[in-house]
């Protein structure tokens, strides 16, 4: 349940400039200068002019969430649980040194984070001043790494629970190659000209290398790479896989909005469940259950089993039978016959009751 809401126009001066974006929301650059002597691979020729320009305004998504943060910067994240957001770790924290923008992979790395109570979430389609806006407690970022490439993940634990149905991360499945994913981000519809601040869909795209199986000295094994429409502002957006699952993060892009790389969500698989519990636990609810079982599918519970007080015991037979769920049983004579409830492994007896051969 949504409590009072922050209202960005008590702690920003003046109204949000979408132009304004720092390092926290621009995609670093993959050219050669940026991330080293080799180049990042260039997609089909056909897919470079297919920017998130060529997307939907998107009024569905309303998991994904556009963020502001309080030293001017704007990126994208997904809801994961009521008061958990997923996003980049780079709109969280500084990159050092400074580079203009752009990353060179083993030397540009993560500082120190911002204050965990300077960012705030909005799940409006067209981010506003006026908009619903919804104050951060806690940043939590990974502590085994600060290499801006392999480690550009964060999440961010709110205030309060946003009332929306969370997004489910796919922590337990790897992205492979080949495989079709959906971007959405409230970033620059274009290459020209700043037209941030509106959530975009964009599908019928392609996982071009799973984590792990890129093999290029720019993208790390935790990462893998996406296909095209990733602009600034996206930072940190989500990959969502056909069943609309989170599978990736945006991290950072080439020029022109194309050869987007995701950080993969199984790559931070305990990350992301261990800050769950406890963020269910500052919120005092229950976990999500992937953060229990380990899962992006719910398990299928057992059939409850038989309700011994309804049948069992009941005499059967001379054309009275027994319910679904019980059979007919006689010890002795067929004129003792009683209902008795079908058991195994997985449908145990009701209470006071064993399972065994008749």
């Amino acid at each position: 349940m949504i409590g009072a809401r922050a209202d960005v126009g008590d702690v920003l001066p003046g109204r949000i400039d979408m132009k304004r974006t720092l390092l926290v929301s621009c995609l670093v650059s993959l050219s050669a200068v940026g991330c080293g002597a080799s180049p990042a691979p260039e997609p089909p020729v056909e897919q470079q002019a297919n920017a998130i320009k060529g997307g939907q305004e998107d009024f569905e998504d309303v998991n994904v969430v556009g963020m502001f943060a309080m030293n001017g910067g704007m990126c994208t994240g997904s809801l994961i649980a009521p008061n958990l957001v997923l996003t980049a770790r780079h709109c969280v924290s500084p990159i050092v040194p400074d580079n203009g923008g752009t990353v060179q992979c083993g030397v540009s790395k993560f500082g120190t984070p911002y204050a965990g109570g300077g960012f705030f979430v909005s799940t409006d389609q067209q981010l506003s001043q006026q908009g619903k806006w919804f104050k951060s407690a806690e940043v939590r970022v990974p502590t085994d790494g600060d290499d801006a490439c392999g480690y550009d993940v964060a999440l961010i634990i709110l205030a309060e629970n946003v009332d929306v149905p969370p997004r489910v991360p796919r922590i337990d499945v790897p992205v492979t190659g080949g495989e079709p994913y959906s971007a959405v981000g409230y970033g620059q519809q274009g290459t020209s000209g700043w037209s941030g601040g509106e959530r975009m869909a964009l599908g019928g795209l392609t996982v071009k290398c799973g984590a792990g199986e890129c093999g290029h000295p720019s993208i790390a094994g935790s990462e893998f790479l996406g296909d095209t429409g990733i602009c600034q502002g996206d930072s940190g957006g989500p990959a969502l896989d056909a069943k609309g699952k989170v599978v990736g993060v945006v991290s950072r892009g080439g020029e022109g909005c194309t050869t987007p790389i995701y950080g993969a969500v199984t790559s931070w698989s305990a990350f992301i469940t261990e800050t769950a519990k406890d963020a269910a636990q500052k919120a005092g609810a229950a976990p999500p259950f992937w953060a229990l079982s380990g899962k992006s599918d719910p398990e299928e519970p057992p059939p409850p089993p038989p309700d011994a007080g309804s049948a069992q015991g009941q005499s059967c037979g001379q054309g009275q039978g027994c319910p679904n769920g019980y059979q007919c049983y006689a010890a002795g004579s067929p004129e003792t016959a009683t209902c008795a409830a079908v058991c195994n492994a997985s449908l145990p007896c009701g209470a006071g009751l064993e399972c065994s051969s008749l």
